[in-house]
């Protein structure tokens, strides 16, 4: 997925269902723990009080079990079971539940009890406490002690515990899956409304163009994150306005400063074609020909370069310019207008005085004065 929107909901969907499964074998462990302990406690119980049944007479053990407080290990089919040996392996007492099968000999001592399971040989699941101690003397032959060891275990049919732990695993499932389907609502929801605002932000990009470039972003709007974006956004969008609003002024100073100059190129041409000149005024044409394109060349350069610079008083070259040849300069295209007009002029500037000033654009400003005065004066008026 390459979508934001998707990568983020697959990592919570993850994350939450690793959180869920995690919790659920965390809780089933607990529990099975929790019965698991329990049921031992029972079954130490049980061991502790037939190991206190146990006794050592004669120099033998002998154990009074009369199963009448404990029935189930007296019973064909009971589910409790026991079985007390000596320690060189002898038979002394077993639950008639137990019936012809065995229980291992696995003990341990009295405050380390044995605990494991077992699969008797019917395929019954039990679980046992194995207890290794030495019975108590009878009180009539405390001198025919012989401290002998015998190894007492006890089981239960540990089938309900595990019952139990079935069910519980299943209710965990059931409630896991079930907080995943949520989860996923939850998430997906969660995850299109938190990107909402992203998405209205890329709608209103989508939106944009040229002749909305005026328009900004309120960041105040927007959640934290998409702040600093939205602040960038506006600061692109005003330097692309500017850069725009430059190429249309860009455009039409072209259009007007150059109208002057091709005007003055096609009257020469005109004049070549139609009128008989000697080669020197022929040359002279050309010569006003070159000078003309030379001025229309550094015009456009000059504007060319004023809007490409963000600050356009950055892009002026300064140079000492003489007013009084640079006002004739720019008079002399329209002296044949102007005499058509009746319209006289008198340069009354000192020689010799110099301004600082770009040179180019200068001589437009006086070529654009000099063609508004000419063409659009009365005519017979005197000009400067």
């Amino acid at each position: 997925m390459n979508s934001v929107r998707g990568r983020l909901t697959s990592r919570l969907l993850v994350g939450g269902a690793l959180l869920l499964g995690l919790t659920g074998l965390g809780l089933h462990w607990q529990m099975r723990r929790a019965l698991t302990s329990e049921f031992d406690a029972g079954l130490r119980a049980s061991a502790q009080s037939l190991a206190s049944m146990a006794e050592q007479r004669d120099g033998g053990i002998q154990m009074e079990f009369s199963g009448e407080n404990m029935p189930g290990f007296e019973r064909a089919d009971g589910n409790e079971f026991f079985a007390l040996r000596a320690s060189d392996g002898r038979n002394v007492e077993r639950s008639r539940s137990l019936g012809s099968m065995t229980l291992p000999m696995r003990a341990g001592p009295i405050n380390a009890m044995s605990f494991f399971d077992f699969t008797l040989a019917d395929g019954r699941r039990i679980r046992c406490a194995g207890l290794r101690f030495i019975p108590q003397a009878e009180d009539d032959s405390r001198s025919e002690i012989h401290n002998v060891e015998s190894v007492l275990v006890v089981g239960r049919d540990r089938s309900q515990m595990d019952h139990t732990l079935q069910i519980l695993a299943g209710s965990l499932f059931g409630v896991g899956l079930g907080s995943l389907i949520m989860l996923v609502l939850l998430v997906r929801w969660s995850v299109r409304n938190a990107l909402r605002p992203l998405d209205r932000l890329g709608g209103s990009l989508a939106a944009m163009n040229a002749s909305s470039l005026a328009s900004r972003f309120s960041p105040k709007t927007l959640p934290e994150e998409l702040q600093p974006i939205a602040v960038r956004l506006n600061e692109l969008f005003s330097r692309l306005e500017g850069a725009f609003g430059r190429e249309r002024r860009f455009t039409a100073s072209v259009s007007h400063e150059l109208r002057t100059p091709l005007a003055e190129l096609r009257t020469l041409a005109e004049v070549n074609l139609t009128t008989p000149a000697t080669d020197a005024e022929r040359l002279d044409s050309w010569q006003d020909i070159l000078a003309t394109t030379r001025r229309m060349e550094s015009l456009a350069l000059r504007l060319l370069e004023l809007t490409r610079v963000e600050d356009p008083a950055h892009a002026l070259q300064l140079e000492p310019v003489d007013l009084s040849t640079t006002l004739a300069a720019g008079l002399q295209p329209f002296a044949t207008l102007a005499d058509q007009r009746g319209i006289t002029w008198n340069l009354d500037v000192a020689t010799g005085l110099i301004v600082e000033t770009d040179r180019t654009l200068f001589e437009v400003v006086i070529s654009n004065l000099c063609a508004n005065a000419v063409e659009h004066a009365p005519r017979g008026t005197p000009l400067f």
